[in-house]
């Protein structure tokens, strides 16, 4: 089967992914989607896609089938302007490293290690309890809200609740089974839920309902002293409330691994956001690569050269996310 390989990212991860195919291939590679005369003879023949954009500037792909994402989160996929009859797919893999990430941040602002750490270094004893030191925080006993109980929710929940955490999760469809959650709230009823949340976890997909879903009013209704992580998109909280809820001291601390800004060729030291973060000593700031672990890289590149021999021996694709 015809098979294209198309954008930079997913051309880097090409051969990680067909080291791991078992069936035969017929494939090519474009890294840059922009180079629009080979763009319109490969789209002719492609039958098979990987790779995680698809634009409403793309030409006509007649022959597609199947659009393979490298991503689980579809935001840079235009489906509406996909051609008819493609099967979308995403990936997972990821849940458990992004969990790790997720449980370390929880223990290391709760615990102030850093400060800890920090302080020591310079020489200091004064965190110890005979030296007059505050006691550090623990996570045990307190609330985890989680925004986006899916994969990555379920899979923080039942870390945490190891953790002798209280889960409660908000999601935007019903939930079957509750798993660790001690309660669930509709996304429309996310209001009542905040005031509970010591720590609040942002695992949900970016989409009109969730864009700008964590504003200034919403960070209010939060305990004092609570942390915040986002793993899931930048959009989903306003970076300029979520600052000035930091710096004020309503919010005790953040991980933050998504950000309004990305690198560019012209600056690829950019700064990630239009705000100084990186002066708060109660953040920890990472560039979107949370799941980014050698497992998790094993688990989803496998799971994509699992479909692609899938679709070359007529079986049925896993994590179908779309037909159009």
């Amino acid at each position: 089967m015809k098979t294209l390989f198309l954008d930079g990212f997913t051309v880097a991860a090409a051969p990680r992914i067909l080291a791991r195919v078992t069936t035969k291939l017929n494939t090519d590679i474009l890294a840059d989607e922009r180079d629009h005369q080979r763009l319109i003879s490969l789209l002719a023949e492609a039958e098979i896609i990987v790779g995680h954009i698809w634009r409403t500037d793309y030409p006509p792909a007649p022959r597609l089938r199947v659009l393979q994402s490298v991503a689980a989160g579809l935001d840079l996929i235009d489906r509406a302007a996909i051609p008819k009859a493609v099967t979308v797919c995403s990936v997972y893999g990821h849940e458990p490293a992004i969990a790790e990430y997720v449980i370390t941040t929880m223990l290391v602002l709760t615990r102030r290690l850093f400060e800890l750490v920090s302080e020591f270094r310079c020489g200091s004893w004064a965190a110890r309890q005979t030296s007059g030191g505050k006691p550090r925080g623990e996570v045990m006993g307190r609330t985890l809200g989680i925004v986006g109980y899916g994969r990555i929710g379920r899979e923080v929940a039942s870390r945490a609740a190891g953790l002798k955490c209280r889960v409660v999760a908000a999601n935007r469809s019903p939930v079957a089974s509750a798993g660790p959650a001690d309660r669930n709230y509709p996304l429309a009823e996310l209001d009542p839920m905040l005031p509970e949340c010591e720590m609040l976890l942002i695992a949900c997909v970016l989409g009109p309902e969730t864009h700008g879903l964590i504003d200034a009013r919403r960070l209010a209704l939060m305990k004092p002293g609570a942390i915040l992580i986002n793993i899931a998109r930048a959009p989903i909280v306003d970076e300029a409330a979520l600052y000035s809820a930091l710096w004020e001291g309503h919010l005790g601390g953040a991980a933050i691994d998504v950000w309004s800004r990305e690198p560019t060729a012209d600056e690829p030291r950019r700064r990630p956001s239009e705000h100084p973060f990186h002066e708060l000593p109660n953040v920890l700031m990472t560039p979107h690569c949370s799941g980014f672990t050698d497992g998790a890289v094993e688990r989803s590149w496998g799971s994509v050269a699992g479909n692609l021999d899938r679709l070359v021996r007529g079986e049925a694709l896993e994590n179908v996310v779309a037909k159009t």
